[in-house]
């Protein structure tokens, strides 16, 4: 059996030292893969970063961005009437109201043809006219969206509140996406919801198919 002092001095002192070289290169290598994965997600940070852009605070539509042009109404012959159900507040808490943001969102998801917005007109909860959104007719153009704001602090329409959505085509068209998103908050709380138009007989009609 070979004595220790037979063997290669760099032998003994790999032996001796081993564990501790081990050990330093053990470190050095989780720093090295630490530092690396580190880097890595800072990198996708600071691209994730580049790549954001804020969005931008609601602002009422430049109704001249949305010109019909010459259009005649005549040629318009397709034609319908949305409801659509919007709440200024709803109930909690035994009938505390809770007040909402809403925005009425118009898209149109054709994708070779304009549809054209007649009117848009908000009601309250009786029934009763609060406000008309458009003097004019306006166009939107394919895969084009407008939307309206009605602020939590406009409290006019109450639980009950709607609008009313007449839209216009030349011809058969995908039918507009109309939509209200409701959104509140209070200190910890926050609730938002989506109401979707439904289509409804124009006004007189269902009076002239009963007689």
């Amino acid at each position: 059996m070979q004595q220790k002092n037979e063997y290669p001095l760099w032998f003994l002192w790999l032996w001796e030292k081993g564990f501790g070289l081990f050990l330093i290169l053990g470190v050095l290598i989780v720093i090295m893969i630490g530092g690396a994965l580190y880097l890595d997600r800072r990198m996708v940070i600071i691209e994730n970063q580049l790549d954001f852009v804020p969005p931008r605070s609601y602002q009422p539509p430049d109704l001249n961005a949305y010109e019909a042009g010459n259009i005649a109404l005549d040629k318009l012959s397709k034609r319908q009437f949305v409801y659509v159900p919007s709440y200024s507040h709803i109930y909690y808490h035994g009938g505390s109201p809770f007040q909402l943001e809403t925005t009425l969102s118009i898209r149109n998801i054709d994708l070779d043809q304009p549809v054209y917005l007649k009117s848009i007109e908000y009601f309250d909860t009786e029934g009763k006219q609060v406000k008309a959104f458009l003097d004019r007719v306006i166009k939107l153009a394919p895969m084009q969206t407008i939307e309206f704001l009605v602020k939590e602090s406009d409290s006019s329409g109450g639980s009950g509140a709607n609008f009313l959505v007449e839209w216009m085509a030349e011809s058969v068209v995908d039918k507009p996406l109309i939509e209200t998103v409701m959104v509140g908050t209070s200190g910890p709380r926050g609730i938002s919801f989506v109401g979707t138009g439904v289509e409804i007989s124009p006004p007189g009609n269902q009076s002239n198919q009963k007689k």
